[in-house]
């Protein structure tokens, strides 16, 4: 009886449903009403996807002439706090990198420069990778060589430049075959039957709004009797700290998940829609399974970190840190949007299909949730214990008195 009243309070509130509308409104902008078009590959094209490169040569042609680009700018880009800033060196450092440049491709800068120019007006329609792919490089300047140089490179630019290991290895890219599209569009009618590769797709936008719009509702939730001035009403009732909590901590994830299972109806029946149309069978079960596993830990998460600083600090100070910390797992992974997981509160996988990526990050994508929905458990908890504490009159705004 409790839970349902829970629920019915909620569900008054015009706070809920403006999230709501929110949530849904977002997953709306971001997939449209027709979602994804997956077309089989046709032989002979020279569009097929983009892929990340583990080739060496390919690795050092992209970076050392992203290097070049930035060096003739005089600007390189870096992103310490995932926002572009353009550092600029000083004479003796634009020096070292001219000496790393013209020790990789054993050109001059000027001769380099010239011979890029010539090949991009001779063939204007070459785009980087064809430009790249021109880059001479030494013989004999080695992979771990080049290692070095970067590494020389990210010292003197800083923090977040294009030029770090894990920067330039992420960032290396070529074009798909043939035979490598047409192998990832079966891997995602057979693996994923449709319905996983969608649901990766969905599960990606529904990250990031997921890891701040609950916090709206669940500081509602918690800051309900201080508006109502029933604080002394619900003090005085038998009913346990620690009941009371964990009904409206339930309510709470009941009325987020809800709406995103519901908004997020219209992918899954599309991805079975788009199996047929390749004469395979869409999985509704496989596109939910991977909807409850990779949004409830978030919305477990950020519910209950929201019920932790609330009670805390009986205020809305827990919108505002939410907002700080949302901002900083979006631009933390905003570099790498296929495949992005770690710690971060947003795990990034925008791509239809990548199975192989999928199965790489896997079981680090298993951490990262189990994570995240211990930590809003433990916090969960922690907002009883000093929920129950203030109840009792022994802690005032967490200090004890």
């Amino acid at each position: 009886m409790l839970l349902k009243k829970e629920l019915g309070i909620t569900l008054k509130s015009l706070t809920y449903w403006l999230v709501v509308l929110f949530i849904g409104a977002f997953l709306f902008t971001q997939l449209g009403s027709d979602f994804i078009s997956l077309k089989q590959p046709e032989p002979g094209r020279n569009d097929y996807d983009i892929t990340q490169t583990t080739d060496k040569k390919e690795i050092q042609r992209q970076t050392i002439y992203s290097l070049l680009q930035q060096y003739n700018s005089g600007g390189y880009n870096t992103y310490p706090f995932g926002f572009l800033k353009i550092v600029k060196l000083s004479k003796s450092d634009k020096a070292t990198v001219k000496e790393i440049l013209e020790r990789a491709t054993g050109e001059p800068i000027d001769e380099l420069n010239k011979r890029l120019t010539e090949l991009a007006l001779k063939n204007p329609e070459t785009d980087q990778f064809g430009l790249a792919e021109k880059l001479p490089i030494t013989k004999g300047y080695s992979y771990s060589t080049f290692e070095k140089d970067m590494e020389k490179v990210a010292e003197l630019i800083g923090n977040g430049s294009d030029f770090s290991k894990t920067a330039y290895r992420n960032q290396s890219r070529r074009k798909m075959t043939y035979q490598e599209a047409r192998k990832e569009f079966q891997s995602t009618l057979n693996e994923d039957r449709v319905s996983g590769a969608f649901a990766r797709m969905a599960c990606d936008c529904l990250g990031l709004i997921l890891a701040l719009a609950p916090v709206f509702i669940a500081a509602t939730v918690v800051l309900r009797d201080k508006r109502a001035q029933s604080q002394l009403v619900i003090n005085s009732k038998q009913l346990s700290s620690f009941k009371l909590y964990g009904i409206r901590f339930l309510a709470t994830v009941l009325l987020v998940l809800l709406p995103v299972m519901l908004f997020s109806l219209l992918p899954a029946i599309q991805s079975v829609y788009v199996a047929q149309k390749y004469h395979h069978t869409g999985d509704l079960i496989l596109f939910y399974q991977y909807i409850l596993g990779w949004t409830l830990p978030t919305i477990v998460a950020v519910v209950g970190i929201s019920f932790l600083i609330t009670t805390v600090f009986n205020g809305l100070v827990s919108v505002i840190f939410q907002l700080g910390f949302w901002l900083l797992s979006l631009l933390s992974g905003s570099r790498t949007i296929v495949g992005s997981v770690g710690l971060n509160l947003i795990p990034r996988f925008n791509s239809v299909g990548s199975r192989d990526v999928f199965d790489q990050i896997f079981s680090e994508l298993v951490v990262n949730r189990v994570f995240w929905l211990a930590l809003g458990l433990l916090c969960f908890l922690l907002s009883c214990v000093i929920f129950d504490r203030k109840r009792k009159g022994r802690m005032h705004y967490g200090s004890p008195r």
